[in-house]
């Protein structure tokens, strides 16, 4: 009987254990967020090295409005989806795009904007005006992006892949790249950055995906992807959202 007993509270003890754990994420006081922060105006950090941007200030609106605490995990782009699927973050806010291959391993919310892309280059590159123009050129993109996938279907090019943006517009800036591609937001606000300003400029713009940006949750969190959407919907109708575009996008 003692055994019996015993092993009764052995799995009361293991039902409760495991339901704490895949309680999901609604029941968590705090969220868990992944990003990456070289990507103005989505994420970036401030002269206190304090995280700014679109994605964060949409990210601690909608914790308000959730009633819940944030806390931030910043790493490469490329590491996101990885750590998402290995539950170490609930959700990612990293100007991601919700592409149909992504959308395979994770689940996205309701798509909060869209962009055209850009290519940038060397302020005094006048010969790149089209992407015939960037055939068997060298081109550098942040690892894991929409736009490493785009630049590998340019017919000759060479890809060279970073893990932070910065580090592709230097490389156009020092001439080992002849152009890098991002989303047109981020092109314009390394425009003004001291570092690259009047040295590189946009080529010309391009469209590379019809996905809009979107959060990324774990697929099987259904009620926190339905949670997340149905806040953004209301940001949407209530005018929030347009609010936040027009602070960090214009």
């Amino acid at each position: 009987m003692k055994k019996i007993t015993g092993f009764l509270l052995l799995l009361c003890l293991f039902m409760a254990l495991s339901s704490s754990v895949y309680a999901g994420v609604l029941n968590k006081g705090t969220i868990i967020v992944g990003t990456e922060s070289t990507y103005p105006p989505y994420e970036f950090r401030d002269e206190k090295n304090n995280l700014q941007g679109f994605d964060i200030e949409l990210m601690k609106t909608i914790a308000e409005k959730l009633g819940k605490e944030l806390e931030w995990v910043d790493m490469p782009f490329d590491s996101l989806i990885p750590a998402l699927l290995a539950q170490k973050i609930d959700i990612v806010a990293a100007g991601m795009s919700a592409t149909p291959e992504r959308a395979k391993r994770v689940a996205f919310s309701t798509p909060y904007e869209v962009s055209m892309s850009a290519f940038i280059v060397k302020k005094d590159n006048i010969a790149l005006k089209s992407l015939d123009d960037m055939k068997s050129k060298t081109i550098a993109v942040q690892l894991g992006t929409v736009q490493e996938t785009f630049s590998r279907t340019v017919e000759g090019a060479k890809v060279k892949t970073f893990q932070k943006f910065d580090d592709c517009v230097r490389e156009v800036m020092l001439g080992r790249a002849d152009a890098s591609l991002m989303d047109i937001p981020v092109a314009k606000k390394f425009l003004e950055q001291k570092d690259f300003d009047g040295k590189i400029a946009v080529a010309f713009e391009q469209e590379i995906t019809g996905a809009g940006k979107a959060l990324a949750m774990n697929l099987e969190e259904k009620a926190f992807a339905e949670a997340i959407s149905s806040v953004l919907d209301e940001m949407q109708k209530s005018g929030e959202l347009e609010t936040l575009r027009n602070k960090w996008f214009k």
